[in-house]
Formats: C-alpha cells, structure tokens, sequence
C-alpha cells in the first residue's frame, strides 16, 4: 500500500530569484515518486542534488513552491494536517548533537511523547521499548555526551521511535560516524524495518548502505535519473559515473575485470558475493 506519493515537485529557498522561471533554479526540479508502507529505500545523490530537501519535504518541514506531496493519503501543503504529518514521519538528521536535549539518555528519549501529549505512564513504556529496538536500555542512564558517535546516534533514533511513527526518514544518519558506528546504525535500522515494519527512507552516500534498500532513488540536479533494485540501479554503472556517483566496491572491482574481457554474468553487490564469483571464475 503506498504510503508517501511526491508527484511533479518543485521546490526553491527563498532568496532564488522569483522572476527568473528557468528550471535550473529549482533545487527539487519536477520530481516523482512513491514509496510502499513497510518499505525500506534509500535516496542517492552527490552534495546539492537535492535529496535532503526531499527529506524535509517528508516531514513537512518545507513545502512544494509547485506540485504535491502527500503522506498516507495527507497533503503536506495543509497546515491543519501538519501535527498529523509529523507525528507519522519521523526525522532523523545528520548530527546527533543536534537532536539530544536531556542531560541523561532516557529523558531525552521521552522528550518527544512528552510534547506529544502522552500520558507517563504510557511515556514509560514507550521509552523502554525504545530503548529496547536500539539495543541502548543499557546506557539509559548515561550522559549522551559520554556516548559514541554510533550510539548518540541511536539515542537519537530511540527519541523519533518513541513517537512511534509510521516512517522514519534519515538524513545521512552515518555521514559522521566511523566504520563501527554506522554499522551499528545500520543494524538499527535494518531490523526496525524488517521487524517492526516501519517504513524507512534514507539519504546516504555510501552505496554500501544503499545495498540494503528495497529500492533506490537516485537524483541528480533535483530530478529523478534512476531508480529500481540495488542491482537494477548499480548495474548501471556508466550512467551513475557519468553523473559524479560511485557503485559498491565489490561492483566496481567485477565492472573493471569485466572490462578487462573476465567472463561475468552479473555485478555483485557485495564482498561475499564478489568472493564467491571470483572464486567460480578463478578457481
């Protein structure tokens, strides 16, 4: 069932000049798409493609200049439907540090139901069960700025579940975190989507994260250049190097020995399934 559907979007930031209708003004330029309840995809596009204006766009955070956005049958545009809209969406940003406001882990994980109106009692149990699907009931004690990067970043998750709403969208959640903590994060949000059935959108630039998508987006200059499987979007690799965007390395790698005339029936998406192709063709 869908769940967000964005038809014919465009969008510009104040300060653009509104007398100049050339479309290349426009940071989000005629934009279509929709995504599935339950659905995991990710967004992908070099620095200023637009894909984080869309991730506002979900939360109606910003609104159309032109076209339409409606989440679970919602019109973003409707600012009597605003509270509803936030309160499915949730959204994550790029820096942790931005969205902590307790001094202790679990206060901070409350603070959302608490704006919401929620009864304590119920606030309680939403904090634990929180905690409990970021794998973090451990440091719910804990000071957040004592905490890693992966793990404040978990916090910050914990805070949007407790809210407990339909979709998650996440704004480069990984972009400041080492190896250790985006895998972590990842893990994260892999089994709320695949567990707790939330619908996640995710904007990334590591194609590694974008593996693990049901589906993948892939905009440029704020219009739509592909979308399709991880292996139907990295499959193209032409198109996406034309276009500034890198592949996974296990793809790139197979991409090269194919060039170099190695027999390959398909890309791999990933290192385990470079290592078992290589192993077939070498062996």
């Amino acid at each position: 069932m869908e769940f967000i559907r964005i038809e014919n979007l465009f969008f510009r930031y104040s300060g653009t000049d509104e007398t100049d209708n050339c479309d290349a003004r426009y940071v989000i330029n005629d934009l279509s798409l929709s995504v599935d309840k339950g659905e995991f995809v990710a967004i992908l596009g070099h620095n200023g493609s637009g894909k984080s204006t869309v991730a506002k766009q979900l939360n109606a955070l910003l609104m159309p200049d032109r076209g339409k956005v409606y989440i679970d049958g919602m019109d973003t545009s409707d600012e009597s439907l605003t509270f509803d809209i936030r309160r499915k969406v949730g959204l994550v940003l790029q820096n942790p540090d931005n969205q902590l406001v307790a001094s202790i882990v679990e206060e901070d994980v409350a603070f959302g139901p608490e704006n919401l109106g929620i009864p304590p009692q119920e606030i309680r149990e939403r904090v634990d069960d929180a905690l409990k699907a970021v794998d973090m009931c451990d440091y719910r004690l804990k000071a957040p700025y004592k905490l890693s990067g992966g793990q404040k970043q978990r916090v910050a998750i914990a805070g949007i579940i407790a809210m407990r709403p339909d979709c998650i969208v996440l704004d480069e959640p990984t972009a400041m975190l080492d190896p250790k903590g985006r895998a972590e994060v990842m893990e994260t949000i892999t089994k709320l989507n695949k567990e707790n059935g939330i619908t996640v959108v995710m904007i990334t630039h590591y194609m590694e994260e974008a593996v693990l998508a049901d589906r993948v987006f892939v905009i440029d200059k704020g219009r739509l250049l592909t979308q399709g499987s991880p292996r139907e979007v990295f499959s193209q690799v032409e198109l996406l190097k034309r276009h500034r965007l890198d592949v996974p390395q296990a793809t790139e790698l197979c991409y090269k020995l194919r060039g170099c005339g190695i027999a390959l029936d398909h890309l791999p998406l990933t290192e385990d399934e470079c290592t078992e192709m290589l192993r077939g063709v070498l062996l």
